[in-house]
C-alpha cells in the first residue's frame, strides 16, 4: 500500500529510520498553539512535533518526505539546526535560512494548518496525535491535495509544475537542495 493511499490518523513508519509519523489538518491554528505543544507531547522526550501553515503542505507523501530528509539530516550528521522540528521547518520551506522557514511555512495563528507528529515509537505517536485531536475542534487526518490545492501551494512557492505529482516532485527536490 503506498503513502497515498493511507490517512494520516494511524501513524505511518519510516522503517529505515525507526520513526513513525502522524500529520493532522487544523482547520484553524490556536493562537497559543507553542504553548500547547507541551501538552501534546505528553512527558515523552522522543516526540517532535511542528505546526505549519497548511498552504506550504502537498499532502501525505510532501509530509513523509520532508519527516525523512530532516530526520536523515540528524542522523548522518548533516543538520543545519539543533532541533529537528525546526529542520523540518527548513525542509518544507525549501530555504537553509530558519527565519525565511518561518515567513514562508511556519504556522499563523487563526489560519489553517498542519501538526505533524514524529515519535520513535507507534503508540507515542499515536497518543500525541489523539491529545491535538481532543484539543483542537474539527482536526482531521492530512487530505490529498486538490488540483487546486496543489496549484495554490505551487504559486505560493514559486513551482512550475501543473498536476500534484509534477508540484510534489518539484517540492520533494527543493527541500532536498538544502543540503547541497
Amino acid at each position: 500500500m503506498g503513502p497515498s493511499s493511507l490517512t494520516m490518523m494511524e501513524p505511518v513508519e519510516i522503517t529505515d529510520l525507526g520513526v513513525h509519523v502522524s500529520a493532522l489538518k487544523l482547520p484553524r491554528v490556536p493562537e497559543n498553539w507553542a504553548e500547547l505543544l507541551a501538552s501534546w507531547k505528553g512527558n515523552d522526550k522522543e516526540i517532535w512535533i511542528q505546526v505549519v501553515d497548511a498552504s506550504a503542505v502537498a499532502g501525505l507523501p510532501h509530509v513523509l518526505f520532508l519527516v525523512f530528509n530532516a530526520v536523515s539530516a540528524f542522523r548522518h550528521g548533516y543538520n543545519k539546526l539543533k532541533h529537528l522540528e525546526a529542520e523540518m521547518l527548513l525542509v518544507l520551506s525549501g530555504t537553509d535560512r530558519f527565519q525565511k522557514a518561518v515567513e514562508l511555512a511556519g504556522a499563523k495563528g487563526g489560519r489553517p494548518g498542519v501538526a505533524i507528529i514524529v515519535a520513535k515509537g507507534h503508540d507515542a505517536c499515536a497518543h500525541s496525535t489523539g491529545r491535538i485531536i481532543a484539543n483542537i475542534d474539527g482536526s482531521d487526518a492530512l487530505p490529498s491535495p486538490t488540483r487546486e490545492e496543489a496549484m495554490m501551494v505551487a504559486i505560493a512557492r514559486g513551482s512550475m509544475g501543473h498536476d500534484v505529482d509534477r508540484i510534489r516532485y518539484e517540492l520533494v527536490e527543493r527541500g532536498a537542495l538544502i543540503y547541497c
